[in-house]
């Protein structure tokens, strides 16, 4: 089960049972009355918005769950949509596109199969959003994806529809069938994404809009830095040139807590990378890391955290565990320095700053939600089909 707005709990959609996130959490957080107020603090801080979005949000793995997505995109047959050839179908004529996805003779009737293993998915949805402030009109949108999609899949058929209900997100909505006219499944990949991300912010570019697709780490990135030690002289194997060093919000970005991070280079082929941490702090001061010294970095695992565990009324009821990633590192130009590792895996965090900081976290969480259920007009519950 899960709470969604309006039709969208026709869609099916299927999260890790290992990483299972609370999307109410998250509403709370970034959604609701926070929605309208975090976009006019950024556009304050930053100015607005120039990057294009492209995101995956379900899917189906029954005829009729990609029924219901094509009916959630149609407003119930009210809109139009249209196919990867450019054909529109609307009102009655919009059973016709269904036909057009669902292959009545293979595809899942059910969620699981005979065996009670649950069937593989038939249709990704896709939202391609452009930024509100480059105005793009709605057969460019519905155009410009058109196009990324088939130059991306050339063989795969998929539906599109526009939605201009939310005024401050227009957005176009994409069910696209996973597996090809010779039937190879093609699954939407991190790294296809990006790609797609890029091809549907070049169209609106050739079309005169000002929008971008940044991406925050580029891609390959770790295997560069790989490569580039695996190609250099043995003295340079594993050492990197300190670029900058400091304490910021985790990528810069403030909407994010701040965190310490090293800025290191690679000597031979001059590969960047930002790495953030917490244990930085206190290691760049033991090691007395400057720009422009030489250090080794090396990530050794993980170790255990514990935190505070707060109730309802914020109160600690002893303590939960959290993981962080901890590192080893050498200033090369430093010598004399203990850099024996403890034996010891787990850190309990009990000072009452920490708990201090769980308690405005909490109060603040709290605050939000009581909120966004006052002003909740209409709740639906998911169901599974």
């Amino acid at each position: 089960m899960g709470v969604f707005v309006e039709k969208e709990y026709r869609v099916k959609r299927k999260s890790s049972e290992n990483g299972r996130k609370s999307a109410f959490a998250h509403k709370v957080k970034n959604g609701g009355e926070n929605y309208t107020k975090n976009v006019k603090e950024r556009i304050n801080r930053k100015g607005a918005s120039k990057e294009v979005v492209v995101k995956i949000s379900g899917g189906a793995v029954t005829r009729q769950g990609i029924k219901n997505s094509i009916d959630y995109m149609s407003r119930d047959s009210q809109l139009s949509v249209m196919n990867e050839s450019g054909q529109v179908w609307q009102g009655e004529e919009i059973k016709e596109a269904k036909e057009h996805m669902v292959d009545a003779a293979n595809d899942a009737q059910h969620v699981h199969d005979d065996k009670g293993k649950e069937n593989k998915k038939i249709t990704q949805n896709i939202v391609f959003s452009p930024p509100v402030s480059a105005k793009v009109k709605p057969e460019d949108l519905l155009d410009s994806v058109r196009k990324t999609l088939n130059k991306k899949y050339p063989n795969n058929r998929f539906v599109l529809g526009y939605h201009e209900d939310k005024k401050d997100h227009p957005h176009v909505h994409v069910v696209f069938r996973i597996k090809d006219t010779d039937g190879k499944r093609t699954d939407i990949k991190k790294k296809d994404l990006r790609e797609i991300r890029t091809g549907f912010c070049n169209e609106l570019r050739l079309k005169g809009y000002d929008v971008k697709a940044t991406h925050k780490q580029t891609q390959g990135l770790n295997q560069s830095i790989k490569d580039a030690h695996a190609s250099a002289p043995k003295r340079q194997k594993g050492v990197y040139e300190v670029v900058d060093v400091g304490y910021d919000h985790y990528q810069h970005d403030k909407s994010k807590p701040k965190q310490h991070y090293l800025k290191l280079r690679t000597l031979n082929k001059g590969v960047e990378k930002t790495y953030w941490g917490a244990d930085f702090g206190d290691l760049v001061q033991r090691e007395n890391v400057k720009n422009g010294d030489l250090v080794k970095l090396k990530k050794l695992g993980q170790k255990e955290v514990m935190i505070p565990a707060l109730d309802k009324n914020g109160v600690q009821q002893g303590w939960k565990t959290a993981h962080r990633n901890e590192w080893q590192l050498q200033n090369l130009g430093v010598k004399g320095i203990d850099r024996n590792l403890s034996g010891d895996k787990r850190v309990k965090l009990d000072g009452a700053s920490m708990l201090q900081k769980q308690q405005q976290q909490m109060k603040h969480f709290n605050k939000v939600k009581t909120a966004m259920l006052q002003n909740q007009q209409k709740i639906k519950v998911g169901i599974k089909f």
